[in-house]
């Protein structure tokens, strides 16, 4: 069986959100500092090649991947009711929810912090139960321990650790999920557009794993889900929408694309400005302060 090999760190049905009616993006490298040549078609945008094959017994599979597919398909369908109905039931927002909190893990910028807390995370400290049995019936310590050893095992906590935010002393916390219902919410704006970077998940708390802090996810170029204990449920202030940008090309590592070129170009120079006047180590936070 073929494996695949170019994996997507953001999926790629939320990258298409971003796109214009021809489907393609404008794509600037802050690396480099200048755009691409040519626009980009979201499946040629973050990614990376064989990024989830995993070798187990000197043998590669790409499970992981086909994984993050299905996920993805949820995710995609429950995000297009959402946008098309309005209404969030709870089981969509749980979806969401999920989907942020796993492309957290997907991503490579976050690939330091994946390792501090494998090390964190053992397996006795996970929600999770893995029992292997011999022939006859006894438990194979042994297969287990090999298996929890092994690299595959350690890379499928990026699977994992999406779920601790929702589980209290390795149990479902129903307090933990009504509060993150409560302080959830999307705000849509036909006449504004949105840039897209390669670390898209903008947080208040990025080393907390056991629990959801604030956080701002763009779902496209007009949709944004945020999570937020202010109880407001609303954007404050039309300032946000900039600041969301900012904050998105701040701690981009490398690429953003956007469908528009000139709101990109504009974000560009705004944080430009805020360089040269040392405020954008800032920028983060103040965003928080509009919703």
């Amino acid at each position: 069986m073929t494996l695949s090999k170019r994996h997507h760190y953001i999926p790629q049905f939320l990258i298409k959100r971003f796109a214009d009616e021809d489907n393609m993006l404008y794509l600037f490298d802050k690396e480099k500092g200048a755009f691409a040549k040519e626009r980009r078609s979201p499946k040629s945008v973050f990614f990376e090649m064989n990024r989830n094959t995993w070798y187990f017994d000197g043998m590669p599979n790409d499970n992981m991947e086909k994984l993050y597919a299905q996920l993805d398909e949820k995710f995609s369908k429950d995000l297009a009711e959402i946008t098309h109905t309005g209404i969030i039931t709870e089981e969509a927002l749980t979806s969401i929810l999920v989907m942020a909190s796993s492309m957290k893990w997907r991503l490579p910028a976050n690939d330091n912090l994946f390792d501090v807390k494998d090390k964190e995370y053992p397996y006795d400290k996970l929600p999770v139960n893995i029992i292997l049995k011999k022939e006859d019936g006894s438990d194979h310590k042994e297969a287990l321990d090999y298996l929890l050893n092994s690299e595959l095992f350690r890379h499928t906590k990026k699977l994992i650790f999406p779920f601790l935010p929702f589980y209290d002393n390795l149990n479902i916390s129903e307090e933990k999920l009504r509060r993150v219902y409560q302080n959830s919410y999307v705000n849509s704006n036909p006449n504004i557009k949105s840039i897209l970077g390669d670390v898209p998940l903008i947080e208040s708390d990025s080393n907390n794993l056991d629990d959801f802090g604030n956080f701002i996810l763009p779902l496209g170029s007009n949709d944004t889900f945020i999570c937020n204990n202010s109880q407001m449920k609303r954007v404050q202030h039309i300032a946000f929408y900039v600041n969301k940008d900012l904050a998105m090309f701040h701690q981009a590592q490398k690429y953003v694309v956007c469908k528009d070129k000139e709101h990109l170009q504009s974000i560009i120079d705004a944080y430009a400005y805020l360089q040269t006047i040392g405020q954008t180590e800032i920028i983060n936070r103040y965003v928080f302060l509009f919703i």
